[in-house]
């Protein structure tokens, strides 16, 4: 340190040059060439030990890794999302393990995008806009955190909780919303300058998430497929053979569903009628009301009327249902658009 000290003395508090003696020089540009080849080793060997980290991958775990990564759109991603991982890869022996990683690394990166939305939502100059596109953001990381967790619990019961056939849609539908979520959030933004700032800060996250939830769906497609074709050889049944319908009704529906659709008139549990009539004016007041995470179909029946406003159903308010009057006497219109502020996630008139 005292050599660099008397390298600088040669400069006055202004910053003008006074007088430096030719071994001064010397010193100095020693000095700088040393910290520039510690700095040029440091980067070699930090480079050098990324690679040992793919290298240290057992070969069969190498070979179930490329293989699995093969079927995915982003395969250098795929490979090097969890062989950059210390440890990730070692027991790697099916695929399914693959995915099971690729799932637990993908809702890390999630986690790292909400932080990142919390910051941002910390800024004082933001527009109404912005605030509204940010937090449509925090409710995208809530839907897929639950899309990721779900589809992990649903892949740990793989093959044998449910048919091939129920845990291949199961898991593409929640993957493929997941997905969605992404592009949910950046649509909120606009492309004026304002926004673009905000908008580009978030980019890469949620691409990132985008392509490793892509990644992680082509490979269940992969696995699924794969399964469902060994399943049907064995069985002796041709690919396509069963509709998987009950009575014309999708398969997936409960029997209890079905006669509810079925039957021409059923008992409500709350009615909304807008001349107060029922048990409350507005479907909105309906829902709020409604019980959290209900096991049993809510029925919420609307008379006919035309009610004006946007209801918003959370993904508590499990099970409900709404039966009108008729799709000409029971109309609910609502006037949120992008125009006047609104983003388009939040513009339907009956949503989520």
């Amino acid at each position: 340190m005292a050599g660099i000290k008397e390298s600088f003395s040669g400069i006055s508090d202004s910053g003008s040059r006074i007088s430096i003696s030719n071994k001064k020089k010397k010193i100095f540009l020693f000095l700088i060439a040393s910290f520039l080849l510690v700095a040029s080793v440091i980067g070699i060997v930090a480079g050098v030990a990324s690679r040992k980290n793919s290298s240290k991958i057992p070969s069969s775990a190498h070979a179930i890794l490329k293989s699995s990564c093969s079927s995915t759109l982003y395969p250098d991603l795929c490979y090097s999302a969890i062989a950059t991982v210390p440890g990730a890869a070692d027991n790697l022996s099916t695929q399914k393990d693959v995915i099971e990683i690729s799932l637990n690394i993908t809702t890390t990166a999630v986690e790292h995008n909400y932080f990142t939305i919390k910051k941002l939502l910390a800024h004082e100059k933001l527009t109404e806009r912005e605030k509204t596109a940010l937090h449509d953001c925090l409710e995208m990381v809530d839907e897929t955190l639950d899309e990721l967790h779900e589809t992990a619990e649903d892949l740990k019961q793989y093959p044998n909780k449910k048919s091939l056939d129920e845990h291949a849609e199961d898991l593409k539908i929640l993957l493929s919303a997941a997905m969605t979520n992404q592009d949910t959030c950046i649509d909120g933004f606009s492309h004026e300058q304002a926004d673009k700032e905000v908008r580009n800060a978030l980019l890469k996250g949620q691409e990132h998430v985008y392509h490793m939830c892509s990644n992680a769906l082509a490979m269940i497609k992969n696995m699924t497929d794969t399964d469902m074709a060994e399943e049907k050889l064995k069985m002796g049944r041709k690919l396509g053979e069963s509709t998987g319908e009950i009575d014309g009704f999708p398969g997936w529906l409960s029997a209890g569903d079905r006669r509810l659709l079925q039957a021409s008139t059923v008992t409500p549990d709350v009615t909304v009628a807008s001349d107060g009539s029922g048990n409350y004016k507005t479907v909105s007041e309906a829902v709020a009301a409604a019980p959290i995470n209900s096991n049993k179909r809510y029925i919420i029946r609307i008379k006919a009327g035309v009610y004006k406003e946007n209801v918003d159903v959370s993904k508590k308010k499990k099970n409900i249902m709404f039966v009108g009057d008729g799709r000409k006497n029971t109309i609910i219109t609502g006037s949120r658009n992008v125009v006047d502020g609104s983003t388009t996630f939040h513009s339907a008139t009956v949503g989520q």
